[in-house]
């Protein structure tokens, strides 16, 4: 994996998507965004001096757009303190500094004959998949994506997702004001569900549960996956 680099990222469009959810884009120059799908970043709003190498206080959120592109998409949600500066603070032109790339949640890809890969997403948890879903792939085993969110009109990237359906290997869940179940998933699966491989992201109270719920039901260690920030 690449070793994380500081960049001086320019806000180049916020989209607001209800009840304090955005999707901020950045310009920044393509090699920098050599990460894999499923990384994250750091952002501060604070000011960096490079020369200093000290970083200042940040969050982390998960990186929504393909590598190697002349971008990065993030999706925040306003919870707390910092959250909320972010809200009031950044505007189309702002300038941060982003610190990337960490983390290891990264997807195999699944060959054609291989155990479904299934994608469990709460609400902005989604941001890590994207990435993984949009680059191009000539074959693939099949991909579940199962997406909670409160509203319909909360769903997150629905274009993409849309467009996406239309692949034979990709299966979308979209379930809307209702949890997300393992019951459901295993009546999906089949015989398919004790082979496949379940990746977690999302609200730390819904991962805990999926992967309690997943042992429980025999699934080996290594088939599942934890979006994790530590």
């Amino acid at each position: 994996m690449a070793n994380p680099s500081k960049v001086l990222a320019k806000v180049e469009q916020i989209d607001s998507k209800g009840d304090g959810v955005y999707q901020l884009t950045f310009s920044v120059p393509s090699r920098y965004t050599k990460y894999l799908a499923g990384q994250f970043l750091h952002l501060t709003l604070e000011e960096f001096d490079p020369t200093t190498g000290y970083w200042p206080e940040s969050r982390v959120f998960s990186i929504a757009s393909r590598p190697r592109q002349e971008h990065l998409i993030v999706v925040y949600s306003v919870k707390g303190a910092y959250t909320k500066r972010m809200e009031k603070e950044l505007a189309v032109g702002s300038e941060v500094w982003l610190k990337l790339p960490y983390g290891d949640f990264v997807i195999e890809e699944s060959p054609v004959g291989s155990p479904p890969l299934v994608l469990v997403a709460g609400g902005t948890g989604v941001s890590p998949y994207i990435p993984f879903l949009l680059q191009p792939r000539e074959t693939s085993g099949p991909v579940h994506l199962y997406y909670g969110v409160r509203k319909a009109e909360h769903q997150l990237f629905a274009r993409e997702l849309e467009q996406l359906k239309a692949q034979p290997w990709f299966h979308l869940h979209l379930v809307v004001g209702q949890l997300l179940t393992l019951d459901q998933m295993a009546t999906d699966l089949g015989a398919a569900f004790a082979k496949a491989h379940f990746y977690l992201s999302g609200p730390p109270v819904m991962i805990k549960t999926f992967r309690t719920q997943l042992a429980e039901r025999g699934l080996a260690g290594h088939q599942i996956h934890i979006d994790e920030w530590e």
